[in-house]
């Protein structure tokens, strides 16, 4: 079955996507199309170079928030999202999405039109900064003659994406839906992303509607920053992928026929 992949924004949370991806992997099941929001880009640019698992896993273990988070105090964010572009562009170097070995859509909101913009052109890890760069925290990303912006401000879950290509089965992965905090932010880092979130949660209800299976890993006492529990968030993830997943036939095949009919039916 052609299986597409939705990955949503989440931070450090994001990197439970690798278990569900790896899950995939040891059922022999390669999306052939990835979407990816903000930290769902990042997984996903990474996965759709060709990268094992066990690769992505070692970059991502590597990577440190705390190499990110020097305040510079710029005039349009705390954070210079260049420092992001650069940490990205060593993993990927100046790959285009026409390079990578699965194709991936990666989006962003332009802030001066207020819309989003779905990139699947041009330099990759241009785009996944764009994607990443959540407002009052990274400076805005400039592409072209476009300030760019966190995808997830207004689709934290591009599943909607992936039924404009063609795809017989829709996965979608939300690392953002948590219970309300039972602990008060400390920073305002914390206030900020707490705010964005409430947000970005009733936002993903309609998305979460356009897929076939969502995985929703608990994440319950995982904070935004810190990447230091790779290995527990890559199992949370695998987990909530197998019990999501584990009676769905993802080898059955579907005829275009009725495809055509399904997707009539949902609009």
């Amino acid at each position: 079955m052609n299986v597409g992949l939705a990955l949503s924004g989440g931070a450090a949370r994001g990197i439970a996507h690798i278990g569900v991806l790896q899950y995939l992997s040891e059922r022999e099941v390669k999306p052939v199309c990835i979407a990816g929001t903000s930290a769902g880009s990042i997984a996903g640019a990474l996965y759709c170079t060709g990268r094992s698992i066990d690769e992505i896993t070692e970059i991502v273990s590597q990577m440190s928030w705390k190499e990110l988070i020097k305040l510079s105090l710029p005039r349009k964010g705390i954070i210079k999202s260049s420092r992001l572009l650069n940490m990205l562009k060593d993993e990927l170097g100046d790959v285009t999405f026409d390079q990578l070995e699965t194709p991936l859509i990666v989006n962003a909101v332009d802030l001066l039109e207020g819309e989003e913009l779905v990139m699947t052109e041009g330099p990759v890890a241009e785009a996944v900064a764009a994607s990443c760069a959540i407002p009052g925290i990274f400076t805005p990303v400039r592409l072209e003659d476009r300030l760019l912006v966190d995808g997830g401000l207004l689709n934290n879950l591009p599943s909607a994406h992936l039924k404009e290509r063609d795809v017989d089965f829709i996965i979608a992965v939300n690392v953002t839906a948590q219970k309300p905090l039972h602990k008060e932010p400390e920073t305002i880092f914390e206030v900020l992303i707490q705010s964005y979130d409430i947000i970005r949660r009733h936002r993903d209800i309609p998305a979460c509607s356009n897929a076939d299976a969502l995985v929703e890993p608990d994440l319950t006492g995982f904070n935004y920053w810190d990447t230091g529990k790779s290995k527990e968030l890559i199992e949370k993830g695998y987990q909530a992928a197998a019990e999501a997943l584990d009676n769905i036939d993802l080898y059955k095949k579907q005829s275009r026929l009725a495809r055509w009919f399904s997707r009539r039916k949902s609009g």
